[in-house]
């Protein structure tokens, strides 16, 4: 028997906390066994909102190799347009994307940096 996990409230998203207020941003869900990124620029459970969807330990492999520096291998691939945006994709979908501003991506390094959305972060 296959069973569907339950999905993510609005609520269970949140953003690093260098983030202003009421601007958009990069949003992240976690759970035991996954971990969901959304774009808050998109209205919540519409049609496009789109997720970037890993499992835990795809996601805490991208966030201890980010701290690290590296940035090739990694299960969400950040690009840089030309237009000065960056595009999120996940290596094992890849037609899915989000968009984000240089000052998006910022805060979200940072939440990085300052371990926001570790495990731990989200048991609280």
């Amino acid at each position: 028997m296959t069973t569907t996990p339950a999905p993510f409230a609005e609520h269970d998203f949140r953003k690093a906390t260098r983030s202003e207020p009421q601007k958009s941003c990069v949003r992240v869900a976690r759970r035991a066994d996954r971990v969901e990124l959304r774009d808050d620029k998109t209205t919540f459970g519409a049609p496009d909102d789109h997720r970037l969807v890993f499992t835990a330990e795809q996601f805490d492999d991208f966030l201890t190799a980010t701290r690290a520096g590296r940035t090739e291998g990694l299960c969400l691939e950040i690009t840089r347009r030309e237009d000065g945006t960056h595009v999120f994709r996940s290596s094992t979908s890849p037609d899915a994307e989000l968009v984000f501003t240089e000052a998006e991506v910022d805060a979200f390094r940072d939440g990085i940096a300052k371990h926001e959305f570790d495990a731990f972060a989200y048991a609280a």
